[in-house]
């Protein structure tokens, strides 16, 4: 935890300069936007991860692979999915305006970011693009 917090600080001050974080990690609004074109174009999601309805049942036909292997292809293990403590860091900066605990709500969520559509993501989710070989550390 401590060397978390070392990186943290360090990305922290990084993030302050210009153009050290992505634009979505710091912009809310271009966030969501973001996320909301992976949803249109690429099927991200499920809205929510503990009730799925037929969800991986569709992208699992997407793909043309069993259900049950659509499960185990989440963003949490996607190539494009990147959780380096300087992209935690980001993240957090990020939220840091919100208010709150961000680090808690960051690791509760376990977000990451996704480069293919340059957006916070949460590893419990998926998209048709998932790449294998994942997440980028």
């Amino acid at each position: 935890m401590a060397e978390y917090y070392a990186l943290k600080d360090a990305a922290k001050q990084k993030a302050r300069t210009a153009d050290a974080c992505p634009r979505a990690t710091q912009d809310v609004g271009l966030n969501l936007q973001n996320r909301q074109r992976a949803i249109e174009t690429a099927m991200y999601g499920p809205a929510n991860p503990e009730q799925p309805g037929d969800y991986f049942k569709k992208i699992a036909a997407e793909w043309g692979v069993p259900v049950e292997q659509a499960l185990t292809m989440r963003c949490g293990n996607c190539r494009v999915f990147v959780v380096s403590p300087e992209m935690q860091a980001c993240i957090q900066t990020g939220m840091e305006s919100d208010g709150g605990d961000e680090y808690d709500v960051m690791v509760a969520s376990e977000l990451g970011y996704c480069e293919m559509f340059d957006f916070k993501c949460a590893a419990s989710r998926t998209c048709r693009a998932w790449v294998t070989g994942g997440p980028q550390r």
